[in-house]
């Protein structure tokens, strides 16, 4: 590849990289050029969808509305721990669940004759619990139970192809959830008298056991009133400890009076007459002793005082005996009484202990008995308001509407077939859009030969079957080089003028003189491709040699000069000289090295030293040589030949050839040490491309025609 076919590539991958991951105008395109497979497969799509719609049976649909209260007035108050519940969003799951429910659409199935109807129904016997569970899997086949959005409402809908049974059935299953829900009430405040009713008897005897129990440990303590007893014990205990303060202080008083007679003032303080006769007794002695000193020991009146004075001694002693016996007996009263006060009292604190340790026991014989007593009377006082409550019980839902019997039937929806049908065709076309693409292996446009194979696109040679205007034979040979002769001006002639153009051949700086035109398969418009490109040099004014390299097929031969005796292969022998074995061709005044028609094929000439020494030989004597060889992948002097030109024409029939053989081709070509100049895309149908292809210029040929001859 040369510099500028490098630089073509390198433009077209900037601009592809930038580009959009889905080429809006390829995609159109694509549906243009596959209309006809996109109409006829919606067409079919859509009459199946019809067919379907004509066919399906007609279902009938009815709903019926449930709203649950959020709280349910009691018509006997009390104290109902279920009465305090509120309904919340859980409450109304738990009730579309129940409304789902086997057993509910059991009852639903016998409540409306649909069970016995199954049974009589069937073509062969059934029992009638067989018969009931086909009625309630019929019921649930065709029940829809919903929530209305957050509301505490319930809808339940039935669909059916009998019209009143679409009816019949949400208004069962929600009267039959109303009368199931109150029934359930009903049976539970049954089943709830009936146990407060055992439990009560029970608890009345242990009330009674209780009560006895308390009175009989009453009677054998002697505690009538523990309160009451205690009081009067400790009344009691306080008057004794005052009595025995006051008792051991009056016998702390008389001790005291009794230690005080052993003094003179201690006696004088216990008897005036002691005190009195204290007194004689002082005044006698101190009159003995003044008459004693003054008189002397035998004075007359010192024997009278002395007689005196044994008489006040002798009474002084008899009263200090009285007053200290009166003492001595005060003493042991005061000893007695406190003994006795302190008897009473140890006695009175024994009973108080002996009591409080009875009370301790009574205590908890009562706690016993009020204990039962309080449980006995809640379960009465409970029992009672389930006895006032039965007979009142209510459900907690109520109707809100009604099922109606359906006029119209609510499927199939037309809208919705429509709609479905729209759809499936659409996507059912697009599938197979995508796998025609998928399958697709052939090379469409410049942008897809350039992005798959690397190599740029020198030219796009129309077929002329689709070019407007032109009538050509098919199956005619010349019909395209006779063509460019005579429309010199025309598209068809504009594309090899490009290939010129690409190539720079009959410019100053042409490199390539020698030029291999070949493709990956036959088949692919190579050989019409050499003959052209030949005739449009040669009416340039350049001199132009075209050489048959296929020696098997002869294409080019037989098609410009016909039987010759000499050809290629007499020249590469040796038998005949190069120009002997050149024709011209009288039109465009090229020539041409042919193919002997009688000479025996020698495939290895090609391949030889010979060739190539020929080909440079003609490169010398020629402005252009075009080798027109053999495809590529099935015979390998091919490539010989392609390897020995200045450059290689790589020609790819469109939308025809595998663009895997096409890169297996290059590969082959690389390999062979070949230089592939470009890639000429053949046979392009001008209509199809201007009208639904992308990616090169004919895409625009409609704007640009009126520039064509």
């Amino acid at each position: 590849m040369d510099m500028a076919s490098a630089q073509v590539l390198d433009e077209r991958h900037d601009r592809e990289s930038g580009a959009r991951l889905i080429d809006l105008r390829q995609s159109f395109a694509t549906i243009r050029r596959r209309r006809w497979w996109i109409l006829a497969t919606m067409l079919v799509v859509l009459g199946l969808t019809a067919l379907a719609y004509q066919t399906a049976p007609r279902q009938y649909s009815a709903s019926a509305v449930l709203a649950l209260d959020r709280r349910v007035e009691e018509v006997v108050v009390g104290e109902d721990p279920k009465a305090s519940l509120v309904t919340d969003s859980p409450t109304v799951d738990t009730a579309v669940q129940v409304l789902t429910s086997t057993r509910l659409l059991g009852e639903v199935a016998d409540a409306i004759g649909l069970t016995e109807r199954i049974r009589t129904g069937s073509a062969t016997p059934i029992s009638p619990e067989q018969a009931r569970r086909a009625a309630i899997g019929q019921i649930r086949g065709g029940l829809q139970v919903k929530r209305t959005g957050l509301s505490y409402a319930i809808t339940v809908g039935y669909e059916s192809t009998d019209p009143q049974l679409a009816a019949r059935v949400p208004n069962a299953v929600v009267e039959r959830y109303i009368r199931n829900q109150q029934g359930d009430r009903e049976s539970a405040r049954n089943r709830e008298s009936d146990l407060l009713r055992d439990r009560i008897a029970q608890l009345r005897g242990q009330v009674i056991q209780a009560e006895a129990a308390v009175a009989r440990y009453r009677a054998a303590t002697n505690l009538i009133d523990v309160e009451k007893d205690s009081t009067i014990v400790q009344q009691e205990l306080s008057a004794l400890s005052t009595q025995l303060a006051t008792a051991q202080a009056e016998q702390a008083a008389a001790r005291a009076r009794l230690d005080a007679l052993g003094s003179t003032a201690g006696q004088s303080e216990a008897s005036n007459l002691l005190r009195d006769l204290r007194g004689q007794q002082a005044q006698l002695s101190a009159q003995r002793a003044d008459l004693s000193g003054r008189y002397g020991p035998l004075h007359p009146d010192l024997a009278r005082i002395e007689r005196q004075l044994a008489d006040v001694n002798r009474s002084i002693a008899a009263e200090l005996s009285r007053v200290r016996s009166g003492a001595q007996a005060d003493y042991q009263v005061a000893s007695g009484r406190a003994g006795a006060i302190r008897s009473s009292l140890n006695r009175a604190q024994g009973g108080l202990a002996a009591g409080n340790a009875a009370s301790v026991q009574l205590a908890e014989l009562e706690r016993n008995a009020d204990s039962v007593r309080g449980l006995y009377q809640v379960l009465l006082e409970r029992y009672r308001q389930s006895v006032a409550g039965q007979g009142t019980d209510q459900s907690d839902a109520y109707v809100i509407s009604q099922a109606l019997v359906p006029s119209a039937p609510a499927s199939p929806k037309l809208p919705l077939y429509a709609g479905g049908g729209l759809l499936a065709a659409i996507l059912a076309a697009a599938l197979l859009v995508l796998i025609l693409e998928l399958f697709e292996s052939g090379l469409k446009s410049r942008t897809d030969v350039e992005a798959k194979l690397g190599l740029p696109v020198v030219a796009t040679v129309p077929d002329l079957n689709t070019v407007p205007g032109v009538a050509l034979p098919r199956h005619d040979p010349m019909g395209p080089a006779s063509y460019l002769i005579d429309y010199r001006a025309s598209v068809f002639g504009e594309a090899f003028r490009s290939i010129r153009s690409a190539l720079r051949i009959g410019h100053a700086d042409q490199e390539v003189r020698t030029l291999a035109v070949t493709s990956a398969l036959p088949g692919e418009g190579k050989t019409t491709a050499s003959m052209c490109l030949a005739r449009s040099a040669a009416l340039a004014g350049q001199r132009v040699a075209l050489v048959d390299c296929d020696v098997r097929r002869r294409a080019s031969s037989r098609t410009l000069v016909g039987e010759v005796e000499a050809g290629l292969t007499s020249v590469l022998k040796g038998q005949v000289a190069l120009d002997a074995a050149l024709v011209r061709d009288e039109p465009s005044g090229a020539y041409i090295l042919g193919q002997g028609a009688l000479q025996e094929a020698d495939y290895d000439l090609l391949t030889s030293p010979a060739m190539q020494q020929l080909v440079s030989d003609l490169g010398r004597r020629f402005d252009l040589v075009v080798l027109d060889t053999a495809p590529v992948l099935p015979l390998a002097e091919a490539r010989a030949v392609a390897s020995m030109a200045d450059g290689v024409l790589f020609v790819t029939r469109w939308r025809r050839t595998p663009t895997q053989a096409a890169q297996l081709a290059l590969d082959m070509l690389g390999r062979a040490g070949a230089h592939v100049r470009g890639v000429a895309l053949t046979l392009v149908d001008l209509k199809e491309q201007a009208r639904s292809g992308h990616g090169d210029e004919m895409t625009y040929y409609n704007k640009f025609k009126q520039y064509y001859a």
